[in-house]
């Protein structure tokens, strides 16, 4: 059955008010489904959730969006939270923590089994976007002089007292990390052979590391588990793939709605009052840099009056010169995000946008210059507008460049703020150097 059949089905059940047969029809689904579901629900989310055992609203709720989140669990009492993060691994349990008040969650805590609470307690101390806050304390850490044999013995020993199989770490005597141990690969080797034999490699970083400088280790090193590690130097978790997969998705979401200057808790059927208050402070402070732009102009009213005709493509420059600002823009963010750009290479780097700007600039000038001679017969004001263009795309890629770095020195994500700076320059520049050259050359 399909997302939005189930979604159908599920509403007309709840305004029957039909919970037997609602828990009986969501009990058949996959906790995907339901939690694209739930996500989509216009109404009656906390019950639909509510209504489910707990091991599923555990696989569900880490699936879930950050808004259905935070409509659902604020509903639910501290000890149905508690139930269904009994099923959940202890840093999935920490997440959703974290999206409660810090009361609640000590209440919360306070419903747990011991050996659960006492985890979730640990990784409540560490900042919900640290390595520490993202890591999961289900390893056992062996001797690099133990066999296989041994280490399959201690897993099997940890599965039954946690009832989940550990990440193996494996350690030197001197007691360092070597690295761990992927499940297949100790299915496929001989029992008697030394654990040391078969150890895989992991990057290691503190428990204070930010998550997103996490993700650029997984990166950098190529691994889909990290090794998080005390200012002792000793192991305390391990990150695996799905966080870094969790990171990575958070982090691109945030950054495409910074870049957009929205916020990025909202949502796309959020209603209209609160899409104005995420939106309105951005778009007046967008609104102060278009009176900028336009005073630019108003200084050469004498020349668009004498002129009109130059009125119809002004457009042109600026939104070019907008295009290739936001272009730039985007490839030297994502590179500072990547860790691409050493401080070095920034001069370099500036150069290279300003020599995309010319060469795209004379590209498009003449194709401009070409259109306005085919349209209006007149050269001039042809050759005029393109020159304002190869100006104005130098000027886009120079600070298309320059000001997420700048950005970046002063601890500004310029994820953030680049956008307008940048338009703002570009518009300035353009209307300037347009009307500028067009006062000097075609009324002089």
């Amino acid at each position: 059955m399909a997302v939005d059949e189930i979604l159908s089905h599920i509403d007309g059940l709840l305004a029957k008010k039909e919970d037997q047969k609602l828990r009986s029809f969501m009990s058949r689904q996959t906790v995907t489904d339901l939690a694209h579901v739930i996500d989509q629900l216009p109404h009656g989310k906390r019950k639909t959730f509510a209504i489910l055992p707990p091991e599923i609203q555990a696989d569900i709720a880490v699936l879930l969006s950050e808004r259905s989140r935070a409509f659902v669990l604020p509903r639910l009492s501290d000890h149905a939270i508690a139930r269904f993060l009994h099923f959940c691994d202890e840093d999935d349990a920490v997440d959703l923590l974290h999206e409660l008040p810090e009361q609640r969650r000590t209440s919360i805590v306070g419903h747990l089994k011991e050996d659960k609470r006492y985890k979730v307690q640990k990784l409540l101390t560490f900042g919900s976007e640290t390595a520490g806050g993202l890591m999961d304390l289900n390893f056992i850490v062996v001797d690099d002089t133990s066999t296989i044999k041994e280490v399959s013995d201690s897993i099997r020993a940890h599965i039954q007292l946690h009832k989940q199989p550990p990440m193996v770490v494996v350690r030197d005597a001197r007691g360092s990390t070597l690295g761990f141990v992927p499940y297949r690969t100790l299915m496929f080797s001989v029992s008697g052979k030394p654990i040391k034999d078969i150890v895989t490699p992991i990057p290691l970083t503190s428990s204070k590391t930010d998550q997103e400088n996490v993700l650029k280790i997984a990166t950098r090193e190529k691994s889909d588990v990290i090794g998080v590690h005390d200012e002792g130097g000793h192991i305390i978790g391990i990150i695996q793939l799905h966080d870094l997969l969790r990171v990575a998705q958070r982090e691109a979401t945030e950054d495409v709605f910074k870049f957009a200057g929205v916020s990025p808790e909202e949502s796309a059927m959020d209603p209209p009052l609160v899409a104005v208050r995420r939106r309105y402070g951005w778009l007046i402070f967008n609104l102060g840099t278009a009176f900028m732009a336009s005073f630019v102009v108003s200084l050469f009213q004498d020349t668009i009056a004498a002129l009109a005709i130059l009125a119809a493509y002004m457009p042109i420059v600026a939104g070019m010169g907008g295009n290739a600002g936001t272009q730039s823009l985007a490839i030297v963010v994502r590179g500072i995000a990547l860790g691409e750009i050493p401080r070095h290479q920034r001069v370099r780097l500036v150069l290279k946008e300003m020599t995309a700007g010319l060469i795209n600039g004379f590209l498009n000038g003449v194709i401009v210059a070409c259109v306005v001679y085919a349209l209006r017969g007149t050269l001039m004001i042809g050759v005029v507008l393109g020159l304002s263009l190869v100006i104005n795309m130098v000027v886009a890629g120079f600070f298309g460049a320059v000001v997420p770095i700048v950005l970046r020195a002063f601890k500004i994500d310029p994820a953030v703020a680049s956008t307008v700076f940048v338009t703002t320059a570009t518009d300035i520049s353009g209307f300037f150097t347009f009307l500028g050259l067009a006062s000097l050359v075609l009324l002089s």
